[in-house]
């Protein structure tokens, strides 16, 4: 007869006996130049963001309103023309977005503690009601300056209020504030999916 000698089988202990919680394996990158593609795409779209913008906001010329430039000025991309606001806009969303896509975000908001995540959330969702109410002014102030100041090129409609040594252009304004609630919308949303993500992390780990 011949005896098989079985091995002792080892003792695993859950993860969550160790205090430690699963998370995703981190991503080789280099300190300079990230390989992860949201990382770069991230980048590159806020680079030329902050290149539009810095292009066109200084007017040496009086009399000098806020934003002007970038409202009445045109960039030509071949197949259409945009305001440089638009497409600072366009382009800093993308960059915000693409940056808290990246893995390198998803793990930082994974291994955030719970009390700093949970704060997150809340700030979050104020942005979007302050944000929110700015819209809605704006479209206000917007109307009311049309009908004020004549039915003439909407572009043009500035607003001095609350006594500002510089006249605001309301197109200008009401851009940024349009970016600022798109970006706490998608804040908002990003956060909730990585709190789903972390219970389905703690939940493996039990």
């Amino acid at each position: 007869m011949i005896l098989v000698q079985k091995k002792p089988a080892r003792n695993i202990e859950p993860a969550a006996k160790l205090g430690a919680q699963p998370m995703p394996s981190k991503i080789v990158t280099s300190p300079l130049i990230p390989r992860e593609t949201n990382s770069v795409l991230s980048i590159v779209f806020g680079v030329v963001a902050v290149g539009v913008l810095l292009a066109y906001s200084f007017k040496t010329s009086a009399p000098y309103v806020i934003g002007e430039n970038l409202v009445l000025a045109e960039v030509d991309l071949v197949l259409l023309k945009v305001k440089p606001i638009t497409l600072f806009t366009y382009l800093f969303f993308l960059s915000f977005g693409f940056g808290l896509n990246s893995s390198l975000s998803k793990e930082r908001f994974l291994k955030m503690g719970n009390q700093l995540f949970e704060s997150l959330y809340v700030v979050a969702w104020f942005l979007v009601m302050v944000s929110g109410f700015e819209v809605m002014y704006h479209i206000v102030l917007w109307s009311a300056g049309l009908s004020v100041q004549g039915l003439q090129n909407p572009d043009i409609i500035v607003n001095w209020w609350p006594a500002n040594p510089y006249a605001i252009n309301v197109v200008f304004a009401a851009k940024l504030v349009v970016l600022i609630f798109a970006m706490s919308c998608f804040g908002a949303d990003y956060i909730r999916r990585m709190r789903t993500l972390r219970d389905k992390a703690m939940t493996a780990a039990t």
